[in-house]
């Protein structure tokens, strides 16, 4: 019985032993806890945005990518073949009433000015960007046009037909007033390259020697006539879209003065180089930005340059808010190592030669990150330094819609190796 007490006195105070965290212990191990775990979040929260920022980035990267890839090589092809089908066109001039302007000069590659409610150079509705309110207009978005031929061998299939000369006087021209008054040309075949004759629903370019060189005008074959009253055949080019209303006169007008006036003396004697009628001959790209869904794309139309006919258009790159177009020039006639000077479009001359374009793409992210705030304006490299506006890219400024867009700029130079004018 001593024992059993004993044992139980012991039991009692072993149960009677204070156990657990005291009341400090406790507030002190959440205040560590509490430290811990903003710890935690925060290197979590650091390592979301990190990775988000990584994510957009790459897909910016990608998406420039894709775009870089096509225009790199569709510049390095501008003017491939152009110069062989236009043999030495100072200028070079297409009409098509159902396009606005209708009215269009061709070159190996060229730019143009896109504006919300223009219409696309080469057709494809109205243009939706940048939309109004926009604080980067202008230059800031254009429209970026090559001309070339998509290969050889589909090139010369349809290029060998005959060489046609104007002649045997153009009074024979319809309506008696000769052919600068009329759509009809008499025509006599000289047999140069093939005898493969020309056909009706063709399309021709007539080249017309000048004081300022070529003059090339596009001109559809309708109609073939057997005689004009002399002996030669002739050429009617109407009724077509493809030509101006009254004839070779509206042409008239679109030529520089520094070329003369067209008459019917500078007619005579004109070649007519006969292009065929498959849209594979000769194709034009167009590249522009499209916001119609409310997001910036970056599109690629392909036309053919015979009839202006739309053979495909495709997405390239979501999130292109800028397409810029400089382009490297000389004075004709410049010694070896002259000076270049970078110009937009609409500053280059004529009498130009033009070395090599540099494009410039401006994107910005897909999906929007609220922990990140956009710079007040997106810097783009210039080509070289000391070039007064408009000879320069233009910064891009984000929009109140942009503010937590991540923007990346890329600057490309790319040398137009198929040099056909000047």
């Amino acid at each position: 019985m001593a024992k059993s007490a004993s044992a139980n006195r012991r039991m009692g105070a072993i149960r009677a032993t204070p156990s657990g965290l005291s009341l400090v212990e406790l507030l002190v191990a959440l205040a560590v806890g509490a430290v811990l775990s903003v710890a935690i979040l925060a290197a979590m929260s650091f390592g979301v945005r990190q990775d988000t920022a990584s994510t957009q980035t790459a897909h910016i990267n990608d998406n420039a990518r894709a775009a870089l890839t096509l225009l790199t090589r569709d510049v390095a092809s501008a003017g491939f073949m152009f110069g062989a089908a236009q043999s030495q066109c100072a200028i070079s001039i297409t009409y098509n009433s159902n396009a606005t302007p209708s009215f269009e000069p061709q070159h190996p590659i060229w730019a143009a000015s896109q504006a919300a409610g223009q219409t696309l150079p080469m057709g494809g509705g109205a243009v939706n960007y940048p939309a109004a309110g926009n604080s980067n207009a202008g230059y800031v978005a254009e429209v970026l046009l090559m001309a070339a031929a998509p290969s050889v061998p589909a090139y010369i299939q349809q290029s060998a037909a005959q060489i046609y000369v104007v002649q045997f006087g153009t009074t024979q021209s319809s309506p008696g007033q000769g052919a600068l008054n009329s759509t009809q040309l008499p025509v006599s075949s000289l047999q140069l390259n093939s005898t493969q004759g020309i056909n009706a629903g063709d399309t021709a370019i007539l080249q017309v020697p000048m004081n300022g060189g070529n003059v090339c005008m596009r001109i559809p074959i309708v109609k073939l006539g057997t005689t004009t009253g002399q002996g030669a055949a002739y050429i009617d080019s109407k009724p077509s879209p493809l030509m101006p209303t009254n004839g070779y006169s509206d042409y008239a007008a679109q030529i520089p003065a520094s070329f003369g006036t067209l008459s019917n003396s500078y007619l005579l004697h004109s070649r007519i180089l006969d292009l065929g009628h498959l849209s594979n001959t000769l194709q034009i790209i167009q590249y522009w930005i499209d916001a119609s869904n409310g997001f910036p794309v970056l599109m690629r139309s392909t036309y053919s340059a015979l009839d202006d006919s739309l053979i495909g258009t495709q997405a390239i790159a979501p999130g292109v808010v800028s397409l810029q177009v400089l382009f490297a020039t000389i004075p004709a006639g410049a010694l070896p190592g002259a000076a270049v000077t970078w110009k937009t479009w609409g500053n280059v001359l004529s009498s130009d030669q033009v070395l090599a374009a540099d494009v410039a793409l401006v994107l910005r992210s897909v999906h929007q990150d609220f922990q990140y705030t956009a710079p007040a304006k997106v810097v783009v490299p210039q080509p070289s330094t000391g070039l007064a506006s408009p000879n320069s890219f233009v910064d891009y400024v984000p929009q109140a819609n942009e503010i937590h867009d991540h923007f990346s700029v890329y600057v490309t130079q790319l040398s137009l190796r198929n040099m056909t004018w000047n």
